[in-house]
């Protein structure tokens, strides 16, 4: 092995400096809660410069300074797609929650045989760990065991920062396979500023040929797109059910300065998918540029020692 290749790899496997990224938060910032560190080093790599958290102005900064002031314990639960649907049962809206076939602590303990001919098997505590069953096509159970295994040993708190990926423990759960008819459903992502709806992201093709484009509250597109993203063209026909999202998206997003609430529509009904506290880990780079202070602006911090005395859920409000 070179030397070259020599350090990545022991970066990964013989310490808990994983990458070039955990090693420069450690060295360049000694003492510092390490998820914190991580946060700015990683901001660094992706805008090439330091983000400014003592007066955040765009949209990633303030999202960084959020993950790491706001370490309320509800943070943990709404961003657990377990515990989440009991923070959403007890806000009344456990009608919106797609039916659960199982909940299992480790990979071995999963039960195929007593799942449904289709399903979705999804680690709790990380981001697109998921593995797929979709109707007639066979699965090959230990080739999902090895992928659910390696996700629930893997620490998504220490991949971009977003320390509360480590405060829920690591489960598996079975919920119905969503399907609008053709082997992919869209879902409808709901920005919630301060209490206030200001952005729908629409996606559709989620598992290929993935297209996405934001919509205003009103149904009309917005003038900005994830710089990774291609024109969308003619918007999506505004769904039926726009208005009850928006509502319930408030419903869940109460005491939360910045959430991003997941809904699908299956068969008429609405469901929620998920909670989001700083989409795209907190790093979002929209195009054009001037967009990112531009919807930075849309959200106000609050005070940082108020934010760790606030509610979340219902009855609170948010105070900037």
């Amino acid at each position: 092995m070179t030397v070259k290749a020599f350090k990545p790899w022991f970066a990964r496997h013989a310490s808990r400096w994983r990458s070039t990224r955990h090693i420069a938060a450690h060295l360049q910032f000694p003492g510092m809660e390490f998820h914190e560190a991580l946060t700015r080093v990683t901001y660094k790599r992706i805008f090439g410069v330091w983000p400014d958290l003592d007066d955040p102005r765009t949209i990633s900064e303030k999202m960084c300074w959020l993950k790491i002031n706001d370490r309320r314990a509800i943070c943990g639960e709404i961003t657990d797609k377990y515990r989440m649907r009991g923070y959403a049962e007890r806000l009344g809206l456990a009608a919106m929650l797609n039916d659960l076939h199982g909940v299992w602590e480790s990979a071995a303990e999963v039960d195929f045989h007593s799942l449904p001919d289709c399903y979705a098997l999804k680690v709790t505590n990380g981001s697109a760990w998921n593995v797929i069953k979709r109707p007639g096509v066979p699965i090959d159970e230990e080739s999902a065991r090895r992928r659910l295994d390696r996700w629930m040993k893997t620490n998504m708190a220490d991949h971009k920062g977003e320390w509360y990926y480590a405060a829920s423990p690591a489960r598996i759960i079975a919920e119905h396979y969503l399907d609008n008819g053709d082997g992919d459903i869209p879902d409808y992502k709901l920005f919630v500023f301060n209490g206030k709806t200001r952005i729908v992201q629409y996606c559709t093709g989620r598992y290929q040929n993935l297209r996405s484009i934001f919509m205003s509250p009103d149904w009309e597109p917005m003038p900005f797109s994830y710089k990774v993203f291609k024109p969308y063209g003619a918007p999506p026909p505004r769904p039926a059910e726009l208005d009850q999202m928006i509502a319930a998206s408030h419903r869940l997003a109460a005491g939360f300065p910045l959430v991003r609430v997941d809904f699908y529509v299956h068969q008429g009904r609405l469901l929620l998918g998920e909670m989001s506290l700083n989409p795209v880990g907190g790093y979002t780079v929209f195009r054009p540029e001037e967009w990112n202070l531009e919807i930075g602006d849309w959200l106000e911090l609050p005070d940082a020692a108020e934010l760790r005395n606030r509610p979340a859920g219902p009855g609170a409000a948010f105070v900037a």
